[in-house]
């Protein structure tokens, strides 16, 4: 049986695990689970917390490191060795962290925490990540927490 409520179709099968024959593959329940007009899909997914996923401006690396396009891009001023540079941040490569580096987060402030946590997977020194991370958009930080949720879930398993 096929209803449409609201102009938005969705296809429920009560009986999953059993094979579907042709003839009753057109008597299948269609049922409207938002129903709004606005919603752009009715598949609900079991896989995991969509937070847990990479955003989709996120490039996995061969490594298993995954490389994060910044949305608004940042320039840190830097001193090293007496010479000044600029220092253009278009993007972040995370890998995944191991017990040091969860020690080094849970020694700082709670205030703290996400910025250690952002320099460890990104293997910069804390100072530069601690300015860089001051500039950030938060749509960028929002995105590089959950490439730090994806490895924590299911991501692709590296070493260091």
């Amino acid at each position: 049986m096929n209803k449409v409520l609201a102009g938005k179709n969705l296809t429920i099968d009560l009986d999953e695990d059993a094979p579907v024959a042709a003839s009753t593959a057109s008597e299948q329940a269609v049922v409207d689970l938002d129903g709004g007009p606005s919603a752009t899909s009715d598949i609900v997914d079991e896989d995991g917390d969509p937070r847990d996923r990479l955003p989709d401006r996120a490039v996995q690396n061969a490594d298993g490191s995954v490389t994060l396009p910044l949305l608004y891009p940042q320039t840190l001023t830097t001193k090293k060795d007496g010479k000044v540079s600029e220092k253009q941040f278009n993007a972040l490569t995370f890998h995944r962290m191991r017990g040091a580096d969860q020690m080094a987060i849970s020694a700082v402030s709670e205030e703290k925490q996400i910025a250690v946590a952002f320099a460890r997977s990104t293997r910069m020194t804390q100072m530069v990540m601690d300015r860089l991370y001051e500039k950030l958009d938060l749509a960028d930080i929002t995105d590089a927490g959950r490439v730090l949720n994806h490895f924590l879930g299911n991501g692709r398993k590296t070493g260091r």
